[in-house]
């Protein structure tokens, strides 16, 4: 029986060492496995004990007799889950993790954090300079460097919590998954007044998207996708901002009320 398969049994505590904080906005998978392989020693064993707690004795033996070789054995079995199930579709996730952090960054800068965290999930809560999440273990942490909040796909009940010494502290939340896969159906009506490509912008864009992120949506380049955007930038229904050479788009109050009034009624 591998380490990752203990972590993952049902009521098992997973170690922070196998969830590392990100060092980027984007990191890599390799980073991540090079932060997990590089846990301090002393973090390791702490996270296995508690891991084993509750376990069989040969599994209690297995990880902490040698806790370089559980890690390592976890990080074995992440790579090899990562190769057969999550690469093949990074591309299509990674677009969702990026709109969704789009979207989530225009609400904080908008309405500030303490409107939006509780729409992360209904067990977080923020009062003055204190962010809560519902748990059983009662743990309190500072954090003089920042928090970081990291959008998950696998996550779709709970949030998580890295509360590492040796990391910056992290809380992982569901993800909204919008537009995983493709982008959302649009009216027929839409698609006669507007054009099925300006059309199908159009309801991508209640989240905030790039020009690069809309061009794959809808299966069209980023120059089509730039032209079709100042199309409708100019009818008024949508903005456009700029940060050095990446563009995002969102819909314009006109923009989403058209966007409602094609929408087929219940």
């Amino acid at each position: 029986m591998s380490a990752l398969t203990v972590f993952m049994a049902d009521g098992a505590y997973r170690p922070d060492f196998l969830d590392p904080s990100p060092m980027s906005s984007e990191p890599t998978f390799e980073e991540g496995m090079d932060a997990l392989l590089a846990a301090p020693a002393d973090q390791t064993y702490a996270e296995l004990v508690d891991a084993a707690r509750g376990r069989g004795t040969e599994t209690v033996r297995r990880l902490l007799d040698d806790p370089g070789r559980a890690r390592s054995e976890a990080a074995d079995a992440l790579r090899r889950l990562w190769k057969a199930v999550v690469e093949p579709e990074w591309p299509s996730m990674r677009q969702a993790l990026r709109a969704e952090m789009l979207d989530r960054a225009v609400q904080v800068n908008r309405e500030g954090l303490r409107a939006v965290l509780p729409r992360l999930h209904h067990s977080a809560a923020c009062e003055g300079d204190t962010i809560t999440v519902g748990k059983t273990v009662d743990i309190d942490v500072d954090c003089p460097e920042g928090l970081i909040l990291v959008p998950s796909l696998f996550i779709t009940d709970r949030m998580q919590c890295t509360t590492s010494d040796h990391w910056t502290p992290a809380i992982y939340y569901p993800a909204s998954g919008r537009y995983l896969w493709t982008a959302p159906p649009t009216p027929r009506s839409l698609d006669r007044l507007l054009g099925a490509t300006r059309s199908r912008i159009l309801a991508a864009l209640t989240t905030p998207l790039q020009t690069t992120v809309v061009a794959r949506l809808v299966g069209v380049t980023a120059p089509t996708a730039s032209e079709h955007l100042a199309i409708l930038r100019d009818a008024g229904l949508i903005d456009s901002s700029r940060t050095g050479r990446t563009a995002t788009h969102e819909l314009t109050e006109a923009g989403r009320a058209l966007l409602d009034a094609a929408s087929p009624r219940p």
